[in-house]
C-alpha cells in the first residue's frame, strides 16, 4: 500500500518546462490558450508559431516558453522575453506575456522561472502581461469590456480567470491602467481650423514605408521615453505595413466621380483628397507636414481589425493604435485634423467602428483631448514586480 501512495504521489508532481519545440508549444496553445472568438484561435495560435520560429532563429534573441504539467495535464504557460525594443520609461526591461495558470501554485512556477530569467540577464524588473506580436496580442490584463468587439492589438485574456489575483499575491503590483475608448464623435470641433503651415496628406504603403526613419525618429523624441509601456521600434511597424499591405493591397472603394466638397468645406481637407489617388491610400493613416519645411510633424497610424479579414467578414472596424505630434507643434489641433479628415476617409472605405486602444491613465494630454469624443470600453492592468538578488 505504501508503494503505490508513493506511485500516486509522483504522477501528480506539478513541474515546469522550457520548450522551443514548436510542435510542443502548439500543443499547449491548442490545450490552454484562450481566444474570446473561437473561429480565430487557430489563427492566433499559428501567428504565435510563426513569431517564435523567428524569435528563436536569432540566438542573441532572449525568449522562454514555460509550461507547466501535472499527471499528464498542461496547467500553464507563460512567456518571457527581453525586447530591444520594448521600453518602459525609456528603460529596457523584460516582460511576461500571455500567461495562462489553471492554478496558483502553476502560477507562482511559471513566475518564479520568469524571475529567473530576469536575474540572469542582470536585470532587476519585469513587467507584463506585454503580449507579443502586438498584432494578434496587446499590452495588459483585461478587467471589463468583455462584450466588446475581439480587435487586433488589444489585449484579451478568459473573464473568469484568477491570474490577477495569483500574481498580486505573488507581489506584483498594478502600476499602469490603460484605457480603451469607442470613438462616438467623428467631428471635434478643435480639428475645424487648422493652421495654415500645416498641410495633411494620404499616401499609399510604400510611401509611409519610405518615411520609416522619420517616423521612427518622431516616436522616440515624442514619448518612448516617458511612456511606462512602449512595445514599437522597427519590428512594430513593420507589422502596421503588413497590415495595411494586407487590407488595402487590391481595395478600390472610392468613385471616380468622388467630390471633395460634398464631404467638406476645410481646405486643408479638400487638398488632402485632391492631392492624392483616393484608390491607392492607406484612409486610415492620416499624415502632417510643415508646409514650408516639409518636416514631419504628426501622424496617426489606425489599425484595420485584421481578425474580420481573417473570419473572412468585411473590414468595418479600426483600432487607433499610435497618434504622434511632434512636441513643438502641440496645441495647434493637428491631432484633432488628423482625427477628423481620418474618419471621413475612413467611412469611404466602409469603416463605421473606430476604438482608441490602450491609452494610459497618466497621459494627461491625451486623455483630456480623446475622452470628451469617446465612451470606455475596456480597462487593462500592466502589473510590475522588482526582482531581489538571491
Amino acid at each position: 500500500m505504501e508503494i503505490s501512495l508513493e506511485k500516486s504521489k509522483i504522477q501528480q508532481e506539478l513541474r515546469v518546462a522550457n520548450t522551443r519545440d514548436n510542435s510542443e508549444i502548439q500543443l499547449v496553445l491548442t490545450e490552454l490558450l484562450y481566444v474570446p472568438d473561437e473561429r480565430l484561435k487557430l489563427v492566433v495560435v499559428l501567428e504565435l508559431l510563426d513569431y517564435f520560429t523567428e524569435r528563436f532563429s536569432k540566438p542573441e534573441y532572449k525568449i522562454k516558453f514555460f509550461y507547466t504539467k501535472e499527471n499528464g495535464n498542461i496547467t500553464g504557460f507563460v512567456v518571457c522575453q527581453i525586447d530591444n525594443d520594448y521600453k518602459s520609461y525609456g528603460m529596457k526591461c523584460p516582460t511576461f506575456g500571455w500567461l495562462h495558470a489553471k492554478d496558483f501554485r502553476s502560477c507562482e512556477l511559471l513566475m518564479a522561472e520568469c524571475e529567473s530569467f530576469v536575474r540572469e540577464n542582470k536585470l532587476r524588473k519585469i513587467r507584463g502581461p506585454i503580449n507579443f506580436p502586438k498584432i494578434i496580442g496587446g499590452i495588459g490584463y483585461q478587467i471589463e469590456g468583455f462584450e466588446a468587439p475581439m480587435i487586433n492589438g488589444v489585449a484579451f485574456n478568459e473573464p473568469n480567470s484568477k491570474v490577477l489575483e495569483y500574481l498580486e499575491e505573488l507581489g506584483y503590483k498594478k502600476e499602469s491602467k490603460y484605457s480603451c475608448l469607442e470613438v462616438i464623435e467623428s467631428n471635434w470641433t478643435k480639428g475645424n481650423k487648422l493652421d495654415k503651415d500645416i498641410v495633411l496628406r494620404f499616401l499609399p504603403t510604400s510611401e509611409i514605408r519610405k518615411l520609416r526613419a522619420r517616423i521612427l525618429a518622431l516616436a522616440q523624441s515624442s514619448f518612448h521615453s516617458v511612456l511606462a509601456d512602449a512595445p514599437g521600434g522597427q519590428s512594430r511597424f513593420d507589422e502596421m505595413m503588413e497590415s495595411y499591405d494586407l487590407a488595402f493591397g487590391n481595395r478600390s472603394m472610392v468613385k471616380d466621380d468622388f467630390d471633395p466638397n460634398s464631404y467638406s468645406s476645410i481646405p486643408e481637407f479638400i487638398e488632402a483628397w485632391e492631392s492624392c489617388d483616393l484608390n491607392n491610400i492607406v484612409p486610415c493613416c492620416p499624415v502632417a507636414f510643415d508646409r514650408t519645411t516639409g518636416e514631419l510633424v504628426g501622424i496617426i497610424m489606425t489599425l484595420p481589425n485584421l481578425f474580420q479579414l481573417w473570419i473572412k467578414e468585411p473590414l468595418t472596424h479600426l483600432n487607433v493604435d499610435t497618434v504622434i505630434i511632434k512636441k513643438e507643434y502641440a496645441g495647434r489641433g493637428i491631432f484633432s485634423s488628423l482625427q477628423n479628415v481620418g474618419q471621413i476617409t475612413s467611412r469611404l472605405y466602409g469603416f463605421d467602428y473606430v476604438e482608441g486602444t490602450t491609452i494610459w491613465a497618466n497621459n494627461v494630454r491625451a486623455i483630456k483631448t480623446i475622452f470628451p469624443h469617446c465612451t470606455p470600453l475596456r480597462t487593462h492592468y500592466v502589473l510590475q514586480k522588482r526582482i531581489l538578488r538571491k
